[in-house]
């Protein structure tokens, strides 16, 4: 098991070094990068965003009601 495990990690180490290669090459290398940088931005906020409400709404709704 500790094997298959590894090989997970591995494989997560890669696919994240891979996406980062590929990002920080779009950003810089290629017409794309202010879009890059707003989609990224807009996702952050968005992200943000969703979390707050999810906040409000965890808050709002009583435990005996579920």
């Amino acid at each position: 098991m500790k094997g298959v495990e590894k090989m997970k990690g591995i494989g997560l180490l890669v696919i994240a070094f891979v996406f980062f290669s590929v990002y920080i090459f779009t950003l810089f290398a290629t017409d794309y990068g202010m879009l890059l940088v707003k989609l990224t931005v807009a996702i952050i906020v968005g992200v943000i965003c969703f979390i707050i409400g999810w906040i409000g709404v965890t808050l709002t709704v009583n435990e005996k009601e579920l």
